[in-house]
């Protein structure tokens, strides 16, 4: 439960923040795109902006499902817009660890893809997948069960929120850290298409490419359609000094198709489906002294260098299926009530040199089967001229088997654990806004 006093600030400030593009090629490739670069900017006579100015444009979240200008809202919350996440360069979630105060967006390190994300110190760095995630993830609205299969590449994203503190009261979800929301595009009103190619190159390290596409927009007057595709190629970067080989390779494949009906003005329906298959090498694991002065034997690395030898290479496999289906239906002048079902499906079995050494001392294989199903039913509108009210129900169920095998030794001694883990959710929760006068308003939530 919680209740917050707050005095409406509004300021004209705007925050940019720089980037660093470390890239050898990159092509673009826009095809019969006419995409406005910000949510309040104009086509400039179709002359490219430059990413600063991008930048400085005003950001509008829904944070609180309704659409609100970034400075009027009384949370502690980041928002960017599709053109500025296009200008920062933010190819996946831990890209957020740059440029946003007090959060830290990163992986486990023994398990590629498993997120290790954090709010104002307030995270956990395990892979253990019973332990839920104190950072929320909302995909669409639907928020992601486990930790796995995270720290991966994102693509054609309308815009990322990112909320401190909990917010329980306004998903229904207990995140006590905050909330990561991310919101895809969906077909605008005329017929688009996209293609991105990329190159990233140089030194040692071996090409990276991207093929990145979308095609959408309305097929009848109350039907419109989107399909978006993107693939990876990433020979690696890192040299593993045990056999000299080009290491961190990593292929990922996904594919979004997209249906928005719109029978009145009044109602929408939005189908979502997405497949992502990721394959590659295990992690780097690196040998070096560790905290008590004791090093690594019998290869040893200094901390701030990126050389490792391991005779594992290990690898990486996770596949998700991810199903949505979003109806919104007006009420009244102001009202809307939305029901939001959310299906997903997560597979994913990985291989890891833990020792980081050039002996088989160590290895750990980790597996796992997750399955999960949501739906929220929720009211935003006003009652009355002072009162902004969002109300609403929530069910979750995540089902999830893992096994996890140690090989210890080259095999002389040998450990397998694993189990079944289930967990079901049942919430209630409210938040409303009571505007006391032109400069007070009183801000109350219940879970």
């Amino acid at each position: 439960m919680g209740i917050r006093l707050w005095k409406l600030a509004k300021k004209n400030m705007r925050k940019s923040n720089s980037w660093l593009n470390s890239s050898a090629i990159i092509l673009l490739m826009s095809l019969a795109s006419t995409e406005v670069l910000g949510q309040t900017a104009e086509p400039d006579s179709g002359n490219e902006r430059s990413d600063i100015s991008v930048l400085m444009d005003e950001v509008v979240v829904t944070a609180r499902e309704r659409k609100e200008s970034l400075q009027d809202v009384p949370l502690a919350i980041t928002g960017l817009s599709s053109a500025q996440i296009e200008a920062k360069k933010i190819r996946s979630l831990d890209d957020l660890t740059v440029g946003i105060p007090n959060v830290s967006f990163d992986d486990v390190g023994t398990t590629p893809g498993t997120a290790k994300f954090s709010i104002r110190g307030l995270g956990i760095n395990s892979s253990i997948p019973s332990i839920d995630p104190t950072v929320g993830t909302f995909v669409d609205g639907v928020y992601i069960g486990t930790n796995s299969g995270l720290v991966f590449d994102i693509f054609d994203l309308e815009g990322i929120e990112v909320l401190r503190g909990p917010q329980g009261t306004l998903f229904g979800r207990n995140v006590t850290g905050g909330a990561v929301l991310l919101k895809t595009k969906k077909p605008g009103d005329e017929v688009k298409t996209r293609i991105q190619l990329a190159l990233k190159g140089g030194g040692d390290g071996g090409l990276n490419t991207y093929i990145k596409g979308s095609v959408g927009g309305p097929v009848s007057d109350v039907l419109a359609l989107k399909l978006f595709a993107y693939f990876n190629d990433d020979q690696g970067w890192f040299e593993n000094d045990f056999d000299g080989e080009r290491f961190g390779a990593r292929q990922q494949l996904m594919l979004r198709p997209m249906l928005v009906w719109s029978p009145s003005d009044q109602s929408e329906l939005i189908l979502r489906y997405e497949y992502s298959d990721v394959d590659g090498d295990g992690p780097a694991g690196q040998s070096h002294t560790n905290g008590s002065g004791i090093p690594g034997s019998p290869a040893n690395f200094e901390r701030d260098s990126f050389n490792f030898s391991i005779d594992n290479r290990g690898y990486v496999d996770v596949e998700t299926h991810f199903a949505t289906a979003e109806y919104n239906q007006s009420v009244g002048d102001s009202g809307q009530i939305t029901n939001i079902f959310g299906y997903r499906k997560l597979s994913q079995d990985t291989l890891t040199d833990l020792d980081a050494q050039p002996l088989t001392l160590f290895d750990g294989r980790f597996q796992l089967e997750s399955e999960q199903v949501s739906n929220e039913l929720r009211y935003a509108g006003k009652i009355g001229e002072a009162v902004d009210i969002v109300a609403g129900l929530y069910y979750f169920k995540n089902d999830i088997i893992c096994a996890e095998g140690r090989n210890i030794f080259g095999g002389a001694l040998t450990q397998d654990g694993g189990g079944e883990y289930s967990v079901e959710s049942f919430a209630s929760f409210v938040s409303s806004d009571y505007a006391l006068n032109d400069d007070w308003t009183l801000s109350t939530g219940l879970r």
